[in-house]
């Protein structure tokens, strides 16, 4: 839990909202006030909010964005002669807009650059994100522009189309001047997915140079459902130790060396302890095992694994099957929660009259995104193990039950899911990390 009294000191003393930092390190600390207005306390000094900062303003000479893909941060500079805008905060969320000399630009660059922020190109994190610029003007006017490729768009239905990237860059940038000059001023900054082909940033000549990112180790196909559990398992332990950031396996963390993982990878980092104070760490102490006389693979992953939840932070989440955890803000932004105690069917056998669902056991998470699968004890195959069928609360009956040759283990199931969600946040984290 943040430590509040240090929190309101940052703030000069001023009541603050009780809420997680954003970012928190010993001298850069991203959190909010009592109003939950961003304040930024970087190496000693406090920046507020300042109603004046966008007046009298040069027009943008250049832009220098750095992103934090894993937590969703960034800070966006525009030089604007003698004097700089520097917006710090989350993509498509609180942000702070203050004023620096242009002089300073170079070394705020490298001091985030060394807290973990990567050079992006102002209009496109990465190849497959580009950014969308908002601004506004009261009372409620609202304009935004973003760069795709040779596209440039205004509002989500203007779209046009130049001979060249660059030429799309400096429209979209006279069309900045132009609406600033009608007293439009920036209001938020998201990525969004991109539609056409943009180019992958390149590093400022002085950025630190990271070393490459380990590549993983080669697993062995497993040879029934048990091994396929303990393989998938170790898929997954071998992802949350070789990307230390912006995901995390719940079972896998270590709750003393790893205290400020969780929240690379979800914001409401206290109630997420809370939530899921049984399943943290459980893997620690956890052992492949010989199957018991008669245990199905479902019953095997119980006794030895208990459960899985894999939390994903939103800059790592593209082209995965994502849900909230529980259907609760806080609970984790997941795309596998395999547990035995994730939904109780008496409200659903209540609201469609159907007794026949009573007996389901939902052990996926996502049941109100289409997301979540359950075992339909109806179909049980010769060595113990039940149908797998998709659920959702819109079920009102059973799907027509499958021959019990042809219900896959559980294990074997596993085993595939994981392998394909491994192969996708993989490639989704070395872009953002």
């Amino acid at each position: 839990m943040p430590d509040w009294k240090r929190l309101q000191q940052l703030n000069g003393g001023d009541p603050i909202w009780y809420s997680d930092p954003q970012l928190d390190t010993k001298d850069e600390v991203w959190f909010y006030n009592q109003g939950g207005a961003l304040r930024v306390w970087s190496e000693g000094t406090l920046t507020r909010e300042d109603p004046n900062v966008f007046k009298g303003l040069a027009p943008v000479e250049r832009r220098h964005t750095l992103y934090r893909l894993s937590t969703l941060l960034h800070v966006d500079v525009e030089v604007r002669g003698a004097q700089s805008l520097v917006c710090r905060g989350t993509l498509n969320g609180a942000h702070l807009v203050s004023r620096i000399e242009t002089s300073r630009v170079e070394a705020l660059l490298a001091r985030y650059r060394k807290l973990g922020f990567k050079d992006g190109a102002p209009w496109n994190a990465t190849k497959k994100l580009v950014t969308r610029r908002q601004y506004h003007r009261a009372p409620d006017r609202y304009w935004e522009v973003r760069v795709d490729g040779e596209h440039v768009f205004e509002d989500y239905s203007e779209q046009t189309t130049l001979g060249s990237r660059e030429a799309a860059l400096a429209r979209a940038e006279q069309r900045v001047r132009a609406k600033e000059k009608a007293g439009f001023v920036l209001r938020n900054i998201e990525l969004t997915e991109a539609r056409f082909s943009n180019p992958e940033p390149k590093p400022a000549p002085s950025a630190p140079r990271r070393a490459p990112l380990p590549k993983g180790p080669s697993f062995p196909k497993p040879q029934d459902a048990f091994e396929a559990v303990d393989v998938a398992i170790s898929m997954l332990k071998d992802l949350h130790e070789r990307f230390p950031t912006g995901h995390f396996v719940a079972e896998q963390l270590d709750a003393q060396k790893e205290k400020k993982r969780i929240g690379t990878a979800e914001e409401h980092v206290s109630f997420f302890k809370r939530m899921h104070k049984a399943r943290i760490g459980r893997w620690r102490t956890a052992k492949p095992g010989k199957p018991k006389k008669r245990e199905s693979s479902w019953d095997y992953f119980l006794r030895v694994y208990g459960s899985i939840t894999w939390i994903v932070g939103s800059g790592a989440d593209q082209d995965l099957p994502m849900f909230l955890c529980g259907n609760v803000t806080g609970g984790g932004w997941s795309c596998l929660e395999v547990a035995e105690d994730l939904y109780a069917m008496e409200d659903l056998v209540e609201a469609t009259g159907n007794p026949d669902l009573e007996d389901l056991l939902v052990f996926h998470g996502g049941w109100h995104t289409s997301r979540s699968f359950a075992f339909d004890p109806c179909v049980e195959s010769a060595t113990g193990e039940l149908a797998i069928i998709p659920f959702d609360e819109g079920l009102e009956k059973l799907p027509r039950p499958m021959k019990r040759e042809r219900v896959q283990p559980f294990g074997l199931w596993l085993h595939k899911r994981v392998t394909q969600l491994v192969r996708i946040a993989e490639r989704n984290l070395r872009e953002a990390l």
